[in-house]
């Protein structure tokens, strides 16, 4: 019998790790349990582009013809996170597959932007690769791209993994990206990029549109666990609240409350933020959005609100271009089957961890319409993305279906 069919492998003395063995349990856990990746430090945040309460409305990006005729119709838009990975393309890969879709929409229903759930830029989001792996990845994607930053755009330099950079700063290649204080500012001038960098007024900002609010959260550094200090809760319980009851409300957040994957994981401290926020102000989202684990999963999570009982569903969209996609745990030995029910009101719908993929979500009077699509990855050709995910939220029943 082999070393690793007898003895615990992963853990040995004296705090000494070897690897993190794969979960292979009789039940799915959805968030961090037993050895967790080390991480960095909370992370100071920068000053905002201004006071609070650091909202950014959808006319400052469209024309007003545009924006008159999402509020006619729909709202679209694309999402997915975990894109700019230098050591291959298939950060490329998805954004043109996301180009692709935007050019075979009626131009009743073009995306209005893509919503980026952080990680924009591989290993510590630094200025000198937007270049390549932002600018250039989406040379040829129509829409404006606004973000919240991921743990990578976050994170320092790493002594353990080469030289040391002096002069970089955490969040310094998002903030001069994202948080710009000229819009008209090209992002780069050593691509044949025209996009010019955006004017966010913070790193945990709300986005207003015709039919959605968009509340968007900054979950710090951790690899495995988010960090969410109370400054930013206090400000996210008054967005909550100030929030237009007649428009669906969305909340975006880099790690996710809930994941079945190998590697990450959910985050327990990101899912107690907002389960108490979501109680303290009894305003829930109709939908939360999370990067980070680099593959795609639905969960429904039912709570009682206010008025009885609400299904909110949990999207992971993290196979955005992430050289390595993630695994789920198996569950007696075998990858599991959807749906499946995890206890206390929480069900795994639907998952991808096999293809690179986007999320396009529309959004309306009445409901929210999200459609998956991924593809296997090649190179030298642009496939036709195959839905892999549709699901519907009822905003008047605050309830969730599969299926169109």
């Amino acid at each position: 019998m082999s070393s690793l069919d007898s003895f615990s492998t992963g853990t040995g003395t004296g705090g000494r790790h070897s690897h993190m063995p794969p979960i292979s349990a009789p039940k799915l856990q959805v968030q961090a349990t037993g050895i967790q990746i080390p991480s960095y430090p909370f992370q100071p945040l920068p000053p905002p582009n201004g006071p609070a309460p650091y909202r950014f409305d959808l006319s400052q990006l469209l024309p007003a013809a545009d924006v008159a005729t999402i509020k006619a119709g729909t709202l679209v838009f694309h999402t997915v996170g975990d894109t700019g990975d230098h050591r291959g393309q298939q950060q490329d890969f998805v954004a043109a597959l996301m180009t692709q879709d935007a050019q075979s929409l009626p131009s009743n229903r073009k995306p209005a932007f893509y919503y980026h759930l952080g990680d924009v830029v591989y290993f510590a989001g630094d200025i000198s690769m937007y270049g390549d792996n932002f600018y250039q990845t989406y040379k040829d994607y129509p829409c404006f791209i606004v973000a919240i930053p991921g743990n990578h755009d976050c994170q320092p330099d790493d002594p353990l993994d080469g030289p040391v950079d002096p002069n970089k700063v955490p969040l310094d290649g998002w903030v001069q990206n994202f948080m710009s204080k000229d819009p008209e500012q090209p992002g780069s001038m050593k691509t044949g990029a025209n996009r010019t960098q955006l004017d966010l007024p913070n790193v945990y900002w709300t986005f207003t549109t015709p039919w959605a609010t968009i509340i968007g959260l900054f979950s710090n550094v951790g690899e495995t666990e988010g960090e969410i200090h109370q400054d930013q809760i206090d400000w996210f319980q008054k967005e909550l609240t100030a929030a237009d009851p007649n428009l669906a409300l969305i909340v975006t957040v880099h790690h996710p409350p809930f994941s079945g994957d190998v590697e990450h994981s959910g985050s327990s401290a990101v899912d107690v933020v907002l389960r108490n926020a979501f109680s303290a102000t009894q305003r829930y989202p109709n939908l939360i959005l999370s990067g980070h684990v680099h593959n795609y999963q639905r969960f429904t999570s039912v709570v009682e609100g206010p008025k009885g009982q609400l299904q909110i569903p949990y999207v992971v969209a993290g196979a955005g271009g992430y050289t390595n996609l993630g695994k789920l745990q198996r569950v007696n030995g075998a990858y599991p089957k959807a749906p499946l029910a995890l206890g206390n009101g929480l069900t795994l719908e639907q998952y991808d961890q096999d293809n690179f993929g986007f999320l396009r979500l529309e959004v309306s009077k009445t409901q929210i319409v999200g459609n998956y699509f991924s593809a296997p990855y090649s190179v030298g050709g642009t496939p036709v993305a195959k839905l892999v995910d549709s699901f519907t939220v009822n905003l008047a029943k605050n309830t969730v279906a599969t299926g169109p």
